[in-house]
């Protein structure tokens, strides 16, 4: 199987060339295509001739969207506008990764597929402006939303992730301030990779959530991620008014994987023991 992969060395990207590790895989970058630009999107495609595409790239800075709403929407929306018209034209299934925030986070329980999307700032918006595009563009989709990615690539974009954000400022020594309001299931890059390896054999489109079980505020996350560790940082719960962010994020973000579990395909495994074998990993590469 041939397979272009956009955003192909970011934190999902870099896993999911090693899930297609056994394919023809065609990496790409926001260097190598721009996938705001609709011609040469259907260049590329033309040119590649995949039997799949799978799109993880987007502009993911939540705060620098509020500030600069016309690239997120170009990025977020177009770009997979312009992917399911060029798969369209060729018979290529696309997978699109979307993401969490697309919810208002009002509901009290996990998120499930059938929920109606009502997002509160500019990222969740132009994310669910590009699902839509997809879904009414090109029947051979799958929409994979995700949550609270972590992976061992950092995000090009953001640079690091929560997990090392945690870890860096967690070695100064000083107290932190985090959020504990809003609450998300954290998602391992390697196990969502897995998933949508195993998802696209399946040759059954549709909208998946794709976390790893459970869920937990911010707060409790970077608890779990220095107890893990084994690093006494003292954390100061701060409601996410307080703290302040330029964007809105939903309270509840927590996804339900119900789809994915019809499939056979979950639940993923808790997200604690994900952190766990994340942290084992690290350890393992810097001893190499």
């Amino acid at each position: 199987m041939r397979v272009l992969l956009l955003g192909s060395r970011g934190q999902l990207g870099t896993d999911l060339a090693r899930a297609f590790a056994d394919c023809r895989v065609t990496p790409c970058t926001s260097e190598d295509l721009d996938i705001t630009d609709e011609s040469l999107v259907q260049q590329r495609i033309a040119y590649t001739a995949p039997d799949l595409v799978i799109n993880p790239a987007a502009y993911t800075r939540v705060d620098d969207c509020e500030r600069e709403p016309l690239r997120a929407f170009q990025v977020n929306a177009l770009g997979p506008r312009h992917l399911a018209l060029a798969c369209k034209r060729w018979d290529i299934p696309l997978v699109h990764i979307s993401t969490n925030y697309v919810f208002d986070g009002a509901k009290p329980d996990f998120y499930e597929e059938d929920d109606p999307p009502r997002p509160l700032n500019t990222y969740g918006i132009t994310k669910l402006a590009g699902e839509h595009y997809v879904q009414a563009l090109w029947e051979k989709h799958y929409i994979v939303r995700v949550a609270g990615l972590f992976g061992l690539t950092p995000s090009r974009l953001k640079g690091t992730n929560f997990i090392e954000a945690m870890l860096r400022l967690g070695a100064k020594g000083t107290p932190l301030r985090i959020v504990c309001d809003e609450s998300l299931s954290p998602t391992y890059t390697a196990d969502a990779a897995a998933v949508i390896r195993r998802l696209v054999e399946t040759g059954r489109y549709g909208l998946y959530h794709l976390a790893n079980q459970g869920g937990c505020t911010w707060l409790e996350f970077a608890r779990e991620i220095f107890a893990q560790a084994g690093m006494n940082v003292s954390l100061e719960p701060v409601t996410a008014r307080e703290y302040g962010a330029p964007a809105k994020r939903p309270a509840n973000s927590c996804l339900n994987t119900r789809q994915l579990d019809a499939l056979g395909l979950g639940p993923l495994r808790p997200w604690q023991e994900a952190l766990r074998d994340y942290l084992a990993s690290k350890r393992t590469a810097s001893t190499e």
